[in-house]
């Protein structure tokens, strides 16, 4: 579900892609959730939100009208400075939604980039996140290439894990910078396959928001060796990272 936010009182506070708002569900407590919305946007922020425990269940029940709590934004974005470089952009599953409003802004000044390239997977086609929006992107001149984890009736895209399909992309490793979201392992896999063709690491960025606790760099719960997100993140190079996520959660 994609929650439309509207602060009772003022506009909401300006935020840069990949940043995130801790909202809140009263008497039940809050959660680390990306703005997903365009940075430009001056009226609401959009927060695009998975039911999967009490919190996110609290937040998919709210009714229009009702009220919640945000604070924030915090974090770091992702760079966007990339003035000249083709941007290849990989997402898995509820990964798009951290990884949308960079596709706003990339959009709204398309011509500072080279080739821009969205890999958006899901374990199914109705799994496919804001699909209403793929052919507004490609008439801005993005490449949008969708792919399920599984055959099904009717669909006749690619089938195949998100780092398989970025694998099988012509990238020219000199020019390319990425940004990539999703499980774990899909980050994980995507990011070596990348740096393997030579892509340097510190152009390969992920965020790791689904980490985050307190946002304030206070409670410890989000860190990964050295790193604490909140504090240091969400948005990573590869090369700070690799080896803490490489660490399987037991």
């Amino acid at each position: 579900m994609t929650l439309r936010v509207v602060p009772v009182e003022g506009p909401p506070p300006h935020f840069l892609p990949a940043q995130i708002g801790m909202v809140g569900a009263f008497g039940i407590g809050e959660a680390a959730i990306s703005i997903s919305s365009a940075p430009d946007e001056r009226r609401h922020h959009e927060y695009t939100i998975r039911r999967a425990g009490a919190i996110t269940g609290a937040l998919t029940s709210l009714e229009p009208g009702d009220q919640l709590w945000v604070r924030g934004p915090f974090g770091r974005p992702w760079d966007l400075d990339l003035d000249g470089r083709d941007v290849l952009i990989a997402a898995g599953g509820i990964g798009l939604a951290p990884l949308r409003s960079a596709v706003h802004a990339i959009r709204a000044e398309r011509q500072r980039y080279r080739s821009v390239t969205i890999v958006v997977g899901a374990r199914s086609s109705t799994g496919l996140l804001y699909a209403g929006e793929y052919g507004r992107w490609r008439d801005a001149g993005i490449d949008v290439v969708t792919t399920i984890d599984r055959p099904e009736p009717g669909w006749t895209g690619r089938v195949g894990f998100v780092p398989d399909v970025v694998a099988a992309l012509d990238v020219d490793p000199a020019a390319t910078a990425a940004l990539v979201c999703g499980p774990d392992v899909m980050m994980r896999l995507t990011a070596r396959s990348l740096v393997e063709r030579e892509v340097p690491a510190e152009r390969v960025q992920l965020t790791l928001e689904r980490n985050m606790q307190c946002g304030n760099g206070l409670c410890g719960h989000c860190q990964l060796g050295g790193v604490l997100v909140c504090r240091d993140g969400p948005v990573l190079p590869y090369s700070a990272i690799a080896d803490p996520i490489a660490v399987e959660e037991l």
